[in-house]
């Protein structure tokens, strides 16, 4: 009887250290984690879609600052790089090609991230990032201008950006605070798979990171016809023509009901 008793004794004994260390360690790692959620995982493209927003938010550690990536899908991209010829003309000089090129990417910060250096090498993020990541054919093509001009072209469409500012913090509780940020999400994005990344970064280090996976993806009337172009391609074939026959007739009883051109 007294042997079982002792047993009892240092079952529970375990039992008490094993759910002080259960308590030690959720207390202690969630304060060195972020963590993300979207308003919602699936864009629609509707009929009369010109882009819309999706609310991210989230919590970090206190001291950490937040970066949030929206990137993907990859490609490779061909550019005709213009030059003057013979001191005189500009024409196209050099066919390139950059590979391994993400068709959206955009970055989201604090705001003083240029002034306090938050985006540098070694946490992996930003444009400079990219250009380490792309490959250019031909190798003797100047790179950082090729890709440069191509960060241009796709900050023009919408689909590249950095915005500083973006990121809102909230109070801190218990050693770590919320934030939230509003992505832009343009009507060039096509319909894909999306990754959305959640950096917390703290002295130049990557603390940790989470990513969640955003899909856009076509509803109603676009559907309908990417459909038929896809699956259907005799069907869509025939439709095309009949619009485009429809269409001519139509404007030429218009123009002919006016009287003409004179």
């Amino acid at each position: 009887m007294k042997v079982k008793t002792m047993n009892q004794v240092r079952y529970s004994c375990i039992f008490v250290i094993m759910i002080f260390l259960a308590g030690m360690t959720a207390s202690s790692a969630p304060a060195e984690t972020v963590d993300l959620d979207l308003a919602r995982k699936t864009v629609k493209i509707s009929t009369f879609y010109n882009g819309t927003t999706v609310r991210a938010t989230g919590r970090l550690p206190a001291q950490a600052d937040l970066l949030l990536e929206v990137s993907g899908p990859k490609k490779s991209v061909y550019l005709k790089v213009k030059g003057k010829v013979a001191g005189i003309l500009w024409m196209n000089k050099t066919d390139v090609e950059l590979e391994n090129t993400p068709a959206v990417y955009m970055l989201y910060a604090p705001e003083g991230t240029l002034k306090n250096n938050l985006v540098r090498a070694e946490t992996g993020v930003g444009y400079k990032a990219l250009q380490d990541e792309v490959t250019l054919h031909p190798d003797s093509a100047d790179k950082p201008f090729v890709f440069g001009e191509y960060i241009k072209l796709m900050e023009a469409s919408g689909v590249y950006g950095f915005h500083e500012g973006s990121v809102r913090y909230g109070p801190v509780n218990e050693g770590r605070k919320e934030y939230t940020v509003t992505l832009d999400i343009p009507p060039k994005m096509t319909a894909g798979s999306y990754t959305v990344t959640a950096l917390a970064v703290q002295g130049g280090k990557v603390l940790d990171q989470v990513q969640v996976p955003l899909a856009i993806e076509l509803s109603g009337f676009p559907r309908f016809i990417a459909d038929l172009a896809f699956n259907h391609s005799l069907l869509f074939g025939i439709m095309a023509v009949f619009i485009a026959v429809a269409t001519g007739l139509i404007i030429g009883m218009i123009f002919k009901g006016g009287g003409g051109a004179h």
